[in-house]
């Protein structure tokens, strides 16, 4: 009797937190985003899809190697440090690490 009650709350909360994030980014948000200019020294590429919810253009990081840093300093801004193929941003350590299973070619 507890557990089905348990995962229902859970349930519920995870659908309330989707719901609102999707909210918060929804269209047409960034005709009200205010975005930061860009760094005058971008070592990397300038594309759009930076800041929040990826409304900006910003200086994009890639080919990131393995336990190369890609931290991400606020979970709402997509990150900006690219991996490269076959690696993921590990939030936990901020580094690149690579994707079980995932074979190139």
């Amino acid at each position: 009797m507890f557990l089905p009650r348990t995962l229902s709350l859970c349930f519920l909360l995870a659908t309330i937190f989707i719901v609102s994030y999707g909210l918060i980014c929804q269209f047409p948000h960034c005709e009200r985003v205010k975005c930061d200019p860009l760094p005058e020294n971008c070592s990397g590429t300038v594309k759009m899809g930076g800041g929040y919810c990826g409304c900006c253009m910003a200086c994009f990081t890639q080919n990131l190697g393995q336990d190369d840093d890609c931290v991400v300093e606020n979970r709402m801004f997509p990150p900006t440090a690219l991996c490269k193929t076959g690696l993921y941003c590990d939030y936990n350590s901020t580094t690149c690490q690579e994707i079980p299973g995932f074979a190139i070619g």
